[in-house]
């Protein structure tokens, strides 16, 4: 997923509150534990993922809010499953 500006949205970045950790997954690791959105910040969908028995969060920007709102949806119906099975989902029809 990729915005106007040609920012990619995923896989986002991911930070803890570990003090400890100062390792952070990059690409599509992990397991999805939780996701949120605001309607305060209507354009972020946050999420939570464990790696290696640590928590991290991360989130995704959108310039739609709609469709910010549909991927939201889709991540919520997949907590559990990996991030790489996630990311293999084919979105060919929100196009």
């Amino acid at each position: 997923m990729t915005r106007k500006s040609g920012l990619k949205t995923w896989p986002p970045n991911w930070t803890t509150t570990h003090r400890n950790r100062d390792e952070k997954p990059i690409g599509e690791v992990g397991t999805l534990e939780d996701v949120m959105m605001s309607d305060l910040i209507p354009n972020k969908v946050f999420m939570w993922i464990l790696w290696e028995d640590v928590r991290y969060m991360g989130f995704l920007s959108f310039d739609d809010v709609t469709f910010c709102s549909q991927i939201g949806t889709l991540l919520k119906a997949n907590i559990g499953r990996s991030l790489k099975e996630i990311g293999d989902l084919d979105l060919s029809h929100t196009l």
